[in-house]
């Protein structure tokens, strides 16, 4: 299978620093006999070219690539099936910067027109069913060697970890702010955002950038392990549940995964959650050891899952466009013969 992967927002810069599920795809897939054409941000102005170059049997996207194809095909411009992996909701992630309604048009039109969606959400996925859009559920994976990493030295009596973006939308300033005056230390992994930091408390460090090989130790190494966006797919919380510590989370789209008291605290406030977390051990290991039992896929697993569902819809795919030059043939049949009979 010949596939075009559009990844236009991601400049090579970023890609050498971290892969994310798309990343991983377009890396993986070529070990199960793919021919992967990946497009990053450099190659925006180049994009119908390649396409015409590459000739793909599908072109899969991702995020603010989603209209381009979606407008081509639209177009006429290109006559292969467009797939859009719809991981973030781009209202939260855009909204602010470029308008709630254009934004809100984008990753409509794009969900609207592709011909069908690959999504590691559960929420976007039973969305898509009512919508009746065809849609296929590939979950997020974790590194192999994930198990064979040893903890790291962290300081503190409760441990609490974030890993990830540090940004208001991702309501990291409510997590840190949750944390002042509590009896615990708050780690911080990613890139620094400064104004976070200039008004942080003193029991909240800012670590920076870590290594995706080197992350899992520091995930291990704590004691409670923080989700502070709403939003059931993201990486870390696969990374987090591989990690087998008590997740703390916001209640509502992390439903559709993790169950509160049962494998992990979902509160509607953050700094109720971990007042209750940091004060009781015994439901600290019960939420750790159960969360274990949660299935994590390796990122090989997860790109023979995504092949295997591209696979499936584009059967689909082609086995409904044949019955629609059926009936269409079947038409234009019926209108020659009333025409020669009357």
């Amino acid at each position: 299978m010949r596939i075009q992967m559009l990844d236009l927002i991601t400049t090579e810069e970023q890609l050498s620093k971290f892969k994310g599920r798309f990343q991983q795809m377009a890396a993986l897939l070529p070990k199960f006999g793919c021919e992967v054409d990946h497009l990053l941000k450099k190659d925006l102005k180049r994009v119908y070219l390649r396409y015409l170059k590459f000739r793909p049997d599908v072109v899969v996207s991702v995020s603010e690539a989603g209209p381009l194809p979606a407008f081509f095909k639209k177009l006429r411009f290109m006559n292969v099936p467009h797939v859009h992996d719809w991981i973030d909701d781009y209202l939260d992630v855009n909204a602010k910067d470029y308008g709630i309604s254009f934004i809100a048009f984008c990753q409509f039109f794009t969900v609207a027109n592709a011909d069908f969606i690959i999504t590691p959400s559960i929420h976007r996925k039973v969305r898509c069913e009512l919508w009746g859009k065809k849609v296929f559920y590939v979950p997020q994976g974790v590194d192999a060697g994930f198990d064979a990493k040893e903890p790291a030295n962290l300081e503190g009596n409760i441990k609490v970890v974030y890993s990830g973006e540090q940004s208001e939308r991702k309501r990291v300033d409510k997590l840190i702010k949750a944390v002042d005056g509590l009896d615990c230390t708050l780690y911080l992994f990613g890139e620094t955002n400064e104004k976070f930091r200039m008004n942080a408390p003193p029991n909240v460090h800012f670590m920076g950038f870590v290594s995706q090989s080197e992350l899992p130790r520091y995930l291990k190494a704590a004691d409670i392990l923080a989700i502070s966006a709403d939003d059931d797919c993201t990486l870390k919380m696969y990374e987090y549940i591989k990690a087998g510590r008590a997740i703390l989370g916001i209640r509502g789209k992390l439903n559709y995964v993790l169950t509160h008291l049962e494998n992990a605290y979902l509160a509607d406030d953050l700094s109720q959650g971990l007042r209750e977390l940091i004060n009781n051990a015994e439901l600290r290991n019960r939420l750790a050891q159960n969360v274990q039992r949660f299935k994590v896929y390796t990122w090989d697993e997860a790109a023979r899952m995504y092949l295997d569902a591209l696979t499936q819809g584009l059967e689909e795919y082609h086995a409904s466009s044949r019955r629609d030059r059926r009936r269409k043939m079947g038409k234009k049949s019926l209108k020659s013969f009333l025409r020669s009979t009357l």
